[in-house]
């Protein structure tokens, strides 16, 4: 393969992510508003379209990724790149699972109940250091930027310590209460939506991961770091 075809492959590769992040990045913002409201049937169709959409990009993206490797047999830097636009790929698909649950569970959660003022104020605090963390992932990714994928796994405790309060909250103030079928299904989707965020502040940390591979070609997951 010649260098020109080499890099519009390339090209297509970064065309296609970019669609992906954004796609998965509108698909945040849904999911925001409809935990808010979550009877607003025109975002529930748009959201279930967005994971198709998703799972579609998600899938070509392999597909260029395994042809790309074929073609021209790339050697070092180009090797990296091409196998962290897989990594980052896989993780930005989790990530619209995970959002997708978030929505499922929306539907049946009500966190404007005066019982769960609290919670509803962590999962807020969530949704916000989760929406910046991706972001700022996507961004280091796109610009080459390891300071800012070092910036984005730094506040992942941030996201785990919420996730912890959230657990922790639910357990202690309904603890010994006789509570109603609604309570408890409210108790049990909000730890869930909360565990999905959490998991989407790794999948973030991932692909901040994959970032400083591609940069500084280190691999510092599992806690190698040095």
């Amino acid at each position: 393969m010649t260098t020109n075809m080499k890099s519009k492959q390339l090209k297509v590769l970064l065309n296609d992510f970019e669609l992906l992040s954004q796609t998965v990045l509108l698909q945040l913002q849904l999911s925001a508003k409809l935990l808010q409201d979550s009877t607003i049937e025109s975002l529930q169709e748009e959201a279930e379209s967005n994971e198709l959409i998703i799972d579609r990009l998600e899938i070509k993206i392999r597909e260029e990724v395994v042809y790309s490797i074929f073609q021209f047999t790339p050697k070092a830097a180009d090797l990296r790149r091409i196998i962290t636009y897989q990594d980052t790929t896989t993780n930005l698909e989790r990530i619209g699972d995970m959002l997708l649950n978030i929505i499922h569970y929306s539907k049946e959660t009500n966190l404007h109940l005066s019982e769960f003022a609290e919670e509803r104020k962590q999962i807020s605090k969530m949704f916000q250091y989760v929406d910046e963390m991706l972001r700022n992932a996507i961004i280091s990714f796109t610009n080459e930027d390891s300071s800012l994928a070092y910036g984005v796994i730094e506040e992942d405790d941030k996201v785990d310590k919420l996730f912890h309060d959230v657990s922790r909250f639910t357990q202690t103030s309904f603890s010994g209460k006789a509570l109603t079928e609604d309570e408890v299904r409210n108790i049990i989707n909000i730890n869930a939506i909360a565990h999905n965020l959490e998991r989407i502040g790794d999948s973030a940390t991932n692909i901040s991961e994959a970032t400083i591979y591609l940069t500084e070609g280190r691999d510092i997951r599992h806690g190698n770091k040095k």
